[in-house]
């Protein structure tokens, strides 16, 4: 997500939070457009076991480690998707 070739790409909260509701809706076998990315990933089930793939994954694809704690602590997608990208490498943020 963060690389096209050799050329940084900005991340932004919505590709983030688009990133993590598509691995979400994969891991409860539904479609993207049900995952609402203002409510509480508790109502979707997520717990520890599930948390740890999710932040793997998402992790992985954003090109940051990513302690899952973040989506236990942190109650929506788009909450988890401010925290991932305030971690990522300055040049790499986009303001949106």
């Amino acid at each position: 997500m963060s690389e096209q070739g050799t050329v940084p790409v900005p991340v932004t909260k919505q590709q983030v939070a688009d990133e993590l509701a598509q691995l979400l809706a994969e891991l409860l076998e539904l479609d993207m457009d049900l995952i609402d990315h203002d409510v509480p990933l508790s109502a979707y089930g997520i717990d520890s076991m599930t948390s740890t793939w999710l932040t793997g994954e998402l992790g992985e694809r954003c090109g940051v480690v990513i302690d899952r704690a973040v989506l236990l602590d942190r109650p929506s997608v788009a909450e988890v998707a401010e925290d991932v990208v305030a971690a990522l490498p300055a040049q790499d943020r986009a303001t949106s």
